[in-house]
């Protein structure tokens, strides 16, 4: 709880709720782990079902879950994200889901400076 409590209340905090014997939760850590190293703006935190004290019937048919905080408030949680992206997907499906509804910032509105420089295909004309 520290980590949505005591996170600044601009930050989003994504928080992957999964158990690693059910179908789709390790992709979904392997794409958690992807958007985190995209999004430094966001908060990314993983958490098995088991040890978070929650049903045995969620942890087996709730997962993998997506919860999502902003001010130490839920914005929106998904459950059993595999019933929208099936059991094999990669962090573009995630990442393109987070967006239809709102929950990851638009890379155009994370400064230069931390997205770092654009990069580009054009060749200089200037022959030196």
């Amino acid at each position: 709880l520290d980590h949505v409590d005591k996170e600044d209340k601009k930050v989003i905090v994504i928080i992957l709720v999964y158990e690693p014997s059910v179908p789709g939760c390790e992709a979904m850590v392997g794409c958690i782990n992807c958007l985190a190293a995209e999004y430094t703006s966001v908060k990314f935190c993983k958490i098995l079902s088991s040890s978070a004290g929650l049903s045995k019937h969620f942890e087996s048919s709730g997962v993998p879950a997506l919860i999502i905080y902003r001010a130490g408030q839920q914005l929106s949680n998904f459950i059993r994200m595999t019933d929208q992206l099936g059991e094999d997907f990669y962090a573009s499906d995630v990442e393109s889901f987070l967006l239809e509804h709102g929950m990851l910032p638009s890379k155009e509105d994370v400064p230069a400076i931390i997205r770092g420089p654009a990069v580009t295909n054009e060749e200089s004309d200037d022959e030196s």
